[in-house]
C-alpha cells in the first residue's frame, strides 16, 4: 500500500484522522469502505472541481463497485447562502438518500461547508467525508467540524458543529489551482505558525519558495504540521469555547474585509486567504500598538506573507475602504460580547492570546492610522 501520512482529531468516540499525501485518491475505495454502509454514494462538488478532479474521483469509486449519485453545486462564497442549502437538501432527497448513507464533499472549502451543515440536519444527522481539493481546506476548513454558510450580516453565521468520519488530503488536487488560488492557501499554514510554532514560522521562511512550486515533500510537511496543530487545538476545546477562538488569528480583521471589498461594487474582489493575510499582518500590527509585541515581529510576519504572494495591507486591495463600513461587519463577528470586539493579539512570533477588551473607538484609531478613510 502506498505511504501516505495520518493525524487524529482525537475526540473520543467522534475521533477520525486526517490522510495526507500523493496520489492518496487512488486508495479511495479502501479509506472510506469501513464507513460506507451499501454502495450508493452521494458526491457534492463544485462545477471547477466537476471539470477537473472529479472524473478521476468518480472513475475510482465505480470501477471498484460504488453507485455515485453526484450533485453539482455553483463555484464560490455565493453558494454558502440558504437558498443554494436548500436546494441540496432537495436534490438529495429526491435521489432517496437514506439516514444511514454517507455523502462525499469534494472541493475547496466552500463545498465542505455547505456538505457539512447540510449534513448535521437532514435526517437530524448524516455522516459525510472530507475530501479537500485546495490548500486552504487541507489545512484548515475541512478539520474540526467547523460549518456554516454565510448571510447578509457576515460570514459564517449561521452553522453547526458536524465531524467528518474521515478527511483525505490528496497533494496532486492542488496542482489544478491556479497560482492565486495556491498563495492564498499559505495565509492559513502561515496562521498556525504564527499563533503558535516559531520554529515552523522559521521553516517556512526558508522554503516559500519551495512550497509555492508546490514541492511535493515541502507540501506533505506544512499540511501535516498545520493538521496536527489544528488537532490539537479541537482535541481540547471542540465547540470554540476558549483555546480554539486563537484559530482565528487574522479572521476578524480578514472576515470584514472580505465583506466589505466583495460588496462594494467596484468590480473588485478579495480572496479569503488574501484578506486573511492582511488580518494577520494587522494583528501583529495592533499588538505592536498595544504594546503586546514588538516592530520586529511585525516586519517578520509582514514579511513572510508577502514572501507567498499575498498582500500585506488592505490597500493593495481597495484604497477606498471606509473605517465605519469595516466595523460595521466586525460588529457580527461571533466572538464580539458587550460590545467589545475580541481579537487574537500576539505576544511574539508562535505566541497568541486572547484579547477580550478591544473597543471600537480603538479600532478606529488603528484602522485610521494604516491609511483607511473615515
Amino acid at each position: 500500500m502506498r505511504e501516505f501520512r495520518k493525524v487524529k482529531v482525537d475526540l473520543g468516540d467522534k475521533s477520525y484522522h486526517v490522510h495526507i499525501g500523493e496520489n492518496i485518491v487512488d486508495l479511495l475505495p479502501e479509506i472510506i469502505s469501513p464507513f460506507v454502509t451499501r454502495k450508493k454514494i452521494f458526491l457534492v462538488s463544485d462545477e471547477a472541481v466537476g471539470s477537473t478532479i472529479l472524473p478521476r474521483v468518480r472513475k475510482i469509486l465505480e470501477d471498484s463497485g460504488f453507485e455515485l449519485s453526484v450533485i453539482l453545486v455553483p463555484s464560490g462564497e455565493k453558494s454558502k447562502n440558504f437558498e443554494q442549502l436548500q436546494i441540496l437538501l432537495s436534490e438529495l432527497l429526491d435521489n432517496n438518500i437514506e439516514r444511514r448513507d454517507i455523502v462525499i464533499a469534494l472541493g475547496g472549502g466552500v463545498i465542505g461547508d455547505l456538505v457539512g451543515f447540510a449534513s448535521s440536519i437532514l435526517y437530524r444527522g448524516i455522516n459525510f467525508i472530507q475530501i479537500p481539493t485546495t490548500l486552504l481546506a487541507q489545512v484548515d476548513s475541512s478539520i474540526g467540524g467547523k460549518t456554516a454558510i454565510n448571510v447578509k450580516q457576515g460570514k459564517n453565521l449561521v452553522g453547526s458543529f458536524h465531524q467528518p468520519k474521515i478527511v483525505v488530503a490528496d497533494v496532486n488536487f492542488l496542482s489544478t489551482l491556479s497560482l492565486r488560488e495556491v498563495k492564498a492557501g499559505f495565509a492559513e499554514v502561515i496562521k498556525y505558525a504564527v499563533l503558535g510554532d516559531r520554529s515552523f514560522f522559521d521553516w517556512l521562511s526558508e522554503n516559500s519558495k519551495k512550497l509555492l512550486k508546490l514541492n511535493t515533500e515541502s507540501l506533505i510537511h506544512a499540511i501535516e504540521t498545520s493538521c496536527k496543530m489544528k488537532a490539537k487545538i479541537v482535541k481540547e476545546d471542540e465547540y470554540e469555547q476558549g483555546k480554539r477562538v486563537l484559530l482565528n488569528l487574522g479572521h476578524t480583521f480578514g472576515h470584514a474585509f472580505e465583506k466589505s471589498v466583495n460588496t462594494n461594487g467596484e468590480g473588485q474582489s478579495i480572496l479569503h486567504g488574501e484578506a486573511i493575510g492582511i488580518g494577520i499582518c494587522l494583528a501583529a500590527k495592533l499588538s505592536e500598538d498595544f504594546e503586546e509585541s514588538n516592530i520586529e515581529d511585525s516586519i517578520a510576519i509582514e514579511k513572510l506573507v508577502a514572501d507567498f504572494g499575498l498582500p500585506t495591507n488592505i490597500l493593495d486591495i481597495s484604497k477606498n475602504l471606509k473605517i465605519s463600513e469595516v466595523i460595521k461587519f466586525m460588529k457580527h463577528d461571533k466572538k464580539r460580547s458587550d460590545d467589545k470586539n475580541t481579537l487574537i493579539l500576539l505576544k511574539g512570533i508562535g505566541e497568541a492570546f486572547i484579547h477580550n477588551d478591544v473597543k471600537d473607538k480603538d479600532l478606529a484609531r488603528f484602522l485610521n492610522n494604516q491609511g483607511l478613510k473615515k
